[in-house]
Formats: C-alpha cells, sequence, structure tokens
C-alpha cells in the first residue's frame, strides 16, 4: 500500500544500500542499479528482461550520436557518465494500463526516493536518474495514459527542480535542436526522473509548459544560461510564445 509507504531518509537509504549494494526497496517498490540487472535478486525473468531492453537502447540510442539530432555528440550527454557512476537506476511497474490517481502515488514515492538518493549536490546529482517502466502498457495506451500521467506530475516536479520526461514509440516531442529529429522514443513505455539542467527551457514554456514552470526554472538557474538558450528565449519572445503572466483561472458558468 502506498499509504504505508515509510519515507527515505538518508540513513535508510545507506542501511539499504548496505543490505544490497544493487538495489533498494520500499514497501513493494524496488529500484535496481542498472550496473547489476542480471544478478538482480527478487525481480522475474519478464523484469529483467524489459531492464535488459532499456538498457540496450540506452546504450545504443541514448549514448549515441544520430545524423539527425542537429549538433555534436550522443543523443543525452549525462546518461554514459551516469551508467559509469553507477546513477542510473531502473524500476518496472506491471499491468497493462495506466489508472492516473494509483500510478501518480507511486511516481510521487520514487520522486522522494530520487531526492534522497545520494549524491544530492554537486556537479554528480545531475548524472542521477531513475527510469520507471511501463512494459506491458502499449505503445498506443501510452499515448493517452501516459502522457496524461506525466502532464498531471510535471508541474510539482519543475517546482522541485525535476524533470519528468515521457517516452514510448511515436512520442511526438521533437528535439531542443532539430524540429525533425525525436529522442523521446523508447522500446518500451516510462517515465524518467533527473535534475532539471539549464537546456530543459523549451520543455517549460508554450505548448510543453507554463509561467509558473519558467519562473521555477529561472529561479533555479538565474543568470548561469547559456548563450544558446538565451537565443531559444529571444526567438520565444520574438514568436509571442513566452509569457511569465499565469493564467488566469477560468471562471464558472452560472
Amino acid at each position: 500500500m502506498i499509504d504505508a509507504f515509510s519515507p527515505v531518509t538518508l540513513d535508510s537509504v545507506h542501511s539499504g544500500m548496505a543490505a544490497s549494494m544493487n538495489s533498494l526497496e520500499r514497501d513493494g517498490l524496488t529500484l535496481l542499479n542498472a550496473a547489476q540487472v542480471d544478478s538482480a535478486a527478487g525481480l522475474t525473468s519478464f523484469e529483467v528482461d524489459a531492464c535488459r531492453t532499456i538498457l540496450n537502447w540506452t546504450r545504443e540510442f541514448l549514448c549515441k550520436h544520430d545524423p539527425a539530432l542537429g549538433r555534436e555528440g550522443p543523443v543525452c550527454p549525462f546518461t554514459q557518465p551516469s551508467l559509469n557512476q553507477r546513477l542510473f537506476w531502473l524500476t518496472v511497474r506491471r499491468g497493462s494500463s495506466i489508472d492516473l490517481e494509483e500510478s501518480s502515488k507511486v511516481v510521487e514515492v520514487y520522486r522522494e526516493m530520487f531526492l534522497e538518493l545520494e549524491p544530492r549536490t554537486g556537479p554528480e546529482s545531475m548524472l542521477k536518474t531513475i527510469l520507471i517502466v511501463f512494459p506491458e502498457v502499449s505503445h498506443a495506451a501510452a499515448r493517452q495514459e501516459l502522457e496524461a500521467l506525466q502532464k498531471k506530475l510535471k508541474p510539482e516536479f519543475v517546482k522541485r527542480g525535476l524533470m519528468l520526461g515521457q517516452f514510448y514509440e511515436g512520442c511526438p516531442e521533437s528535439g531542443l535542436w532539430s524540429e525533425s529529429f525525436h529522442p523521446l522514443q523508447s522500446p518500451l513505455p516510462l517515465l524518467a526522473i533527473r535534475y532539471m539542467v539549464p537546456s530543459d527551457f523549451p520543455f517549460l514554456h508554450g505548448k510543453r509548459g507554463n509561467a509558473e514552470m519558467l519562473i521555477s526554472y529561472l529561479n533555479r538557474f538565474g543568470t548561469n544560461i547559456p548563450n544558446e538558450v538565451k537565443q531559444l528565449m529571444v526567438q520565444a519572445l520574438e514568436s509571442s510564445d513566452l509569457s511569465l503572466q499565469p493564467k488566469a483561472p477560468k471562471k464558472r458558468a452560472r
């Protein structure tokens, strides 16, 4: 039961890691370190296969360059260092559908686990990530159910300095540097939890975000915004796609 979940403290994380350096479990919710998928205890062969599938995609897609990317380097420059530093965690959620309320509670618990996991500060903390994999959810269902879950939870994640990304086959989100490149496509539906970085600006305004998210971004990074992102901000202003004015609540019809 999610309501019975015991909060993860730094001491409890350390004690859990001492019991198993490869996984962390709290009340039936398990995090598995990517470095030890093959030797993980407590997972079914189906769940291990799901983790392997995502790790293969991670290494063959996220960690490598794609000609359509629009810039040099790997698709995600943080992924290989995250794997190398053993800061890449996975978990598997069973079921062929995603119940919005129940899944919201589960993802919120993983959010708190993410925040408590070391490292919590410093450059290496930016390499930490948790992937929540939904191997039995079809990609067609993910277009509705996973998108709804991500949309509901994203604002609170952003307030906490985090990002929550949705991945599935056919995800229409385009890349930061090329409209024709669609990096959020994965062989199994999943959600990714990580810290926000300065290049996340395009995901926080317009159709992808709102004024509250943008304010959280500006409060977090202030003047430490890369020049290329500043250029994107100028373009957004020129296209009237950027606003710091929260939307007024809709008036109820009498």
